[in-house]
């Protein structure tokens, strides 16, 4: 089910999306607001009657803008909320919208990502996991014997850490989470990493990362086969991209982590695409994308996916048609591989060089009847400075039950 609501006074969109006891609520503003400080209590309302009247629980919850508007949107102005524990958790995340003119900057407020569980039979409230301060890391819950974990905005509070140092101290972090919860990270299905002024720094940012899934056991032999099946591939999914949590840090994670029993009824996949090289064989560690799924619903965590060939080369250079183009098609065939269509698309974020390709891309996604696409659209630089566009995100998809005869 979808639904997409449209707030003309504010420029507002939101769009909604259910997928099993999952709701995901996307808004964002398609050009710049009349007046932020009104629109961001309208849009806090908006959001906490949805979820109120599907009886949701907000277990992520991630803000794209320049610092002011999010330090205005996140700490200022609006409360906390105790039932739908809207703003309890939030990854404030340095993502410039892309609407601007010539004499005016892109700052503002590009939007937000929500997803929330609908408690039910079989399906827990989410409850809070705090780290070692007692502020809130994330949320947990259970979907019949399987156990879900999403820790958000984990970042070094040691700034005088070099970048690298600050990413080591991250990761083990996360680890010390899991831990604490009985998981570890080897269970961690997709993890989103913010990296600020990542050009000149991304090459460090994977040795730190490789070292760690070395040493955890995760990062495939890659150098003693040409193909690694999907099978035996234990990446998360990722989306590595230029970002700057308010906190400052070099390095801010988030992460979905499951524990699935044999008999949970789940099942967990990783996903190959045959138009891209695997990502951890030129250096950068993580699946293509990765499928959770019960005879219920189904969900595929799409890593943030550019115009990368299946020798991992950049391609279509100084072409950001043919790469926006490039890119929807090649996450159109890694996802068709578990039964999807850019449609199933219940969450996304798009990331944009230079915002004066925002209209072409706007374009193109009319032109693919994506125009309700749940996408919130940034201006940050991609992992290669040759690379003009790059998007992630979440489909789902419910499954249709069959009477047996």
């Amino acid at each position: 089910m979808e639904i997409v609501t449209i707030y003309q006074k504010y420029c507002l969109k939101i769009v909604q999306k259910k997928c099993g006891p999952h709701l995901f609520i996307t808004a964002y503003f398609y050009e710049a607001s009349v007046n932020l400080i009104a629109a961001l209590p309208f849009l806090y309302q908006e959001l906490n009657q949805i979820l109120r009247k599907e009886n949701a629980v907000v277990v992520l919850e991630r803000w794209f803008g320049s610092d002011k508007e999010l330090d205005l949107g996140i700490r200022e102005l609006q409360p906390v909320d105790d039932k739908t524990q809207l703003r309890n958790a939030v990854t404030p995340i340095n993502g410039n919208p892309c609407y601007a003119t010539k004499d005016s900057p892109c700052t503002g407020f590009a939007g937000m990502q929500i997803e929330a569980v609908v408690p039910s039979a079989g399906v827990s409230v989410p409850e809070f996991i705090f780290d070692e301060q007692g502020c809130v890391a994330g949320r947990q819950w259970k979907e019949g014997k399987a156990r879900f974990i999403i820790l958000q905005n984990l970042w070094d509070s040691d700034l005088s850490h070099s970048r690298t140092e600050q990413t080591a101290v991250t990761l083990r972090l996360a680890e010390q989470l899991l831990k604490n919860e009985s998981m570890t990270y080897q269970d961690v299905a997709r993890t989103w990493i913010y990296l600020d002024d990542i050009l000149s720094w991304y090459d460090s940012f994977n040795e730190v990362r490789n070292a760690f899934y070395r040493e955890i056991g995760i990062m495939p032999a890659w150098e003693n086969t040409s193909v690694t099946p999907a099978s035996e591939c234990y990446l998360p999914a990722s989306t590595g991209i230029r970002g700057r949590s308010l906190s400052q840090a070099a390095c801010t994670i988030d992460l979905i982590a499951s524990q699935i029993p044999d008999d949970s009824g789940f099942r967990v996949q990783r996903l190959t695409n045959r138009k891209q090289k695997d990502a951890f064989r030129y250096g950068a560690a993580f699946a293509r994308a990765s499928v959770i799924e019960n005879d219920e619903y189904a969900e595929v965590q799409i890593s943030g996916t550019a115009a990368i060939n299946e020798k991992g080369d950049s391609i279509l250079l100084r072409d950001v048609e043919a790469q926006i183009r490039y890119t929807l098609d090649t996450i159109e065939t890694l996802i068709e591989e578990a039964g999807f269509k850019l449609t199933d698309i219940c969450t996304s974020t798009a990331f944009i060089k230079h915002e004066e390709d925002l209209p072409l891309f706007l374009d193109i996604l009319k032109e693919k009847g994506l125009e309700n696409l749940p996408v919130v659209i940034c201006k940050a630089d991609v992992c290669r400075d040759n690379l003009l566009f790059e998007l992630d995100g979440i489909a789902g998809r419910n499954k249709i039950k069959t009477e047996k005869l």
